[in-house]
């Protein structure tokens, strides 16, 4: 009961962040689905302190330095803006450039934006539906597969992509 009740109020909260939000192709519940796939197991849908990295001596090595910020073996909570600013800017420093970062999990090294940009819902929102906006373009029919390029473009990894787009689809729906 307690994950149906967290699940529509991160909804409504986030819902009503972006309504009428007019710069992203894509509808809010895409983007939702997408929200739903890049959460951490732990925390909430759209929680925006998050840090994961993608390389395991990069992990190695980022465990030196932030060892008690690590929620699993690749994921740092950064817990505030500021400390995820510091972080992501130490990591860069260190060579350290294939992250995602945010409530979105937006790849670093592909995609850039202001590094506090990342870590903020709103503009993370906007950045991540326009990368998942370019996938979709002149298209009569979208597909989940077409919205998984958004994270990956390698049949094997778009395919379990989109298979998990279409289970938080379906589990909004039961929710509804």
């Amino acid at each position: 009961m307690f994950l149906v009740k967290g699940l529509f109020i991160s909804l409504l909260l986030l819902s009503s962040l972006f309504a009428g939000e007019q710069k992203c192709l894509l509808k809010y519940s895409t983007m939702y689905i997408i929200a739903m796939n890049e959460k951490h197991k732990d925390k909430a849908v759209g929680y925006p302190y998050l840090i994961s990295l993608n390389n395991k001596k990069d992990v190695i090595k980022a465990k030196e330095k932030y060892k008690n910020y690590f929620l699993d073996n690749r994921t740092i909570d950064c817990i505030n803006k500021e400390k995820c600013f510091q972080i992501t800017k130490n990591l860069i420093a260190d060579k350290i450039t294939n992250l995602d970062l945010g409530a979105f999990q937006i790849n670093y090294k592909y995609h850039k934006i202001k590094i506090k940009d990342y870590f903020n819902l709103k503009k993370s929102y906007i950045a991540s539906c326009k990368i998942a906006s370019q996938y979709i373009k002149n298209k009569q029919k979208i597909t989940f597969r077409d919205i998984a390029k958004y994270h990956s473009h390698t049949k094997k990894y778009n395919r379990l992509y989109a298979d998990s787009l279409r289970k938080n689809y379906q589990l909004v729906l039961n929710r509804i």
